[in-house]
Formats: C-alpha cells, structure tokens, sequence
C-alpha cells in the first residue's frame, strides 16, 4: 500500500485493538494496515504500547471497510461476563 492512497477508516484506543481490527478486514477481502506496524525503533514500540492506533485502508476500500468497522463497533463486547461465555445478543 502506498501512503498517499491510504485513509484511515478508525482509530483504535490500542495496538492490539487496531491489529484485530486490521485482521477482520483482511478476512473480508480488504488490505489493512495499523499505523506505525512497519517500524521498529524504541520509541515506535513504545507508542504502539500506550496510545491509540490508527487503522488505514486504500481509499477505494474505504467505503466498504467503514461499513465492515462499523458493524464491528456494533457488534463488540466490551467487557464480558467472566464467569462464563457472553450471552447471545439479539431479540
């Protein structure tokens, strides 16, 4: 992916929140990327480890990918129950 054709499409409030986010898209056929991914200094793993991730896709893939995002958003638990599985959402 090229830079200048990349939007984001979300920020993660985490590295890893953005990862799984990147990993869902892939898996609908979407190239993804979490900012800062590809470097590897200190201060790049540092940032990763404490602050918010942007999420970016081509932006021809933004449409789709805003609308794959927010069904993610929808969708999530934050918090589950830790004394068992989450109970099934829905009527």
């Amino acid at each position: 992916m090229r830079s200048r054709d990349l939007q984001v499409v979300h920020t993660a409030s985490s590295f890893t929140e953005a990862q799984l986010l990147v990993g869902l898209l892939e898996s609908e056929g979407i190239a993804a990327r979490a900012g800062g991914s590809e470097l590897m200094d200190e201060f790049s793993a540092a940032r990763r480890l404490l602050g918010p991730t942007e999420v970016m896709v081509q932006a021809a893939d933004a449409a789709l990918a805003a609308d794959v995002v927010a069904a993610w958003l929808a969708h999530r638990v934050e918090d589950p129950p830790s004394d068992g599985p989450p109970s099934p959402a829905g009527p």
